[in-house]
Order: C-alpha cells, then sequence, then structure tokens
C-alpha cells in the first residue's frame, strides 16, 4: 500500500465515522501543488467518492480587473465562493440532488453546453484552495487540510508547468493564497491534517 493509499484510508475512516445521515460532504484544503488533486483521487478510489474540483468554480473576470486586485482581494475574488455554497453546498447540506456548470479556463467563462450533477449520497469531496474558507465550513461534515512544505508545493506547481495567465502567478495568486492561510488558518480549524504526496 502506498503512503497516499494510507493517508486516503484515514480519510475515508473519518467520512464513515460522521457518515449516518447518508451523505457526507467534505473539503480538502491546502496550498497550490499541496497533494489535494491527489489525495482526492485517492479517497474517490478507495471510498467510492465523488470529486468536485474548486478549481471549476474559479470566477469569470476581465484580465485586467484579475491583476489589479491585492492578495486579500484575491483571496476573495478569484474563487467564486458563493457559487460554490449556492450551487452545491446549500443543496447538499439540506438533502437535495446539486447541479452546477464549471469554468471553462481556455474560454474564461463558464461552460454553457454542460451541467454537472451531484446526487446527495456517499461521500462528496469538495478539494482546492479556499474549500474550507468560514464562510463555507458550516457545510461540510469533515474539513481535510493537506499540509505540504511551502517549498515542495512550489516545486511541484512549477513541474506542471500550467499556464495561470498573462500576469506572473507567484505574484498574485500565491500571495492570495498566503493571505487566506494566515487570516483564516485553516489548518487549525481542520478536523484532519494530512502530510500531501
Amino acid at each position: 500500500m502506498t503512503k497516499i493509499d494510507t493517508v486516503a484510508e484515514r480519510v475515508v475512516a473519518a467520512a464513515r465515522a460522521r457518515g449516518d445521515q447518508g451523505l457526507v460532504l467534505i473539503a480538502v484544503d491546502g496550498m497550490g501543488g499541496s497533494g489535494k488533486s491527489t489525495l482526492a483521487s485517492a479517497v474517490a478510489r478507495l471510498g467510492d467518492a465523488v470529486v468536485v474540483h474548486g478549481d471549476d468554480f474559479y470566477r469569470p473576470m476581465d484580465a485586467d480587473e484579475r491583476a489589479a486586485l491585492t492578495p486579500a482581494e484575491g483571496y476573495d475574488r478569484y474563487f467564486d465562493w458563493e457559487r460554490l455554497r449556492d450551487e452545491l453546498l446549500t443543496p447538499l447540506a439540506t438533502g437535495h440532488d446539486a447541479y452546477y456548470r464549471r469554468y471553462d479556463w481556455p474560454s474564461g467563462s463558464l461552460a454553457t453546453d454542460e451541467v454537472h450533477s451531484v446526487a446527495c449520497a456517499g461521500i462528496v469531496l469538495v478539494e482546492g484552495v479556499y474549500t474550507a474558507r468560514p464562510e463555507l465550513v458550516d457545510h461540510y461534515d469533515l474539513v481535510v487540510y493537506v499540509d505540504t512544505p511551502p517549498e515542495e508545493s512550489m516545486r511541484r506547481l512549477r513541474a506542471r508547468g500550467d499556464d495561470h495567465g498573462p500576469v506572473d502567478w507567484e505574484a498574485r495568486w500565491r500571495l492570495a493564497e498566503e493571505h487566506y492561510l494566515s487570516t483564516t488558518r485553516p489548518h487549525e480549524r481542520a478536523d484532519l491534517v494530512v502530510p500531501g504526496h
């Protein structure tokens, strides 16, 4: 068994311990490059869970407007946490299936030709930076924080080579993440803190 499978088993066990109502809604938060998606995939494989990506809730915005955001504004506006709450978390937390449109990265807008549905049953993981922000945390049954050293997270992000747009990613996105981590301290509020792989 791999290290990530061992960590995923811990998450599945914690989810099942909270699963008497038929749905367990889990936030998997951490820095960009910490291993959130890897962990969510492992949990989905071991626990028959559905994974929703926080990146699907990126906010459509003019590039110049996005580039002008301060770290605090970036934390508040890069991701559309209100849409995540209204389209996914609130329906699921109140016993209803959820329906949402994802952010289409190539077009910079919401995808118009698809609607994703998430049944109100089993284990549902919402993975991504900012998913455990204070405004959303009461919707979750379990908050998992993936703790990876910042240097390792940055190494992974640089190795991916993702195109983060016309403005230097580290100068804006990373500062917004650091603002989020230092002001809301999700690692201290999490039910389970796990190492990133």
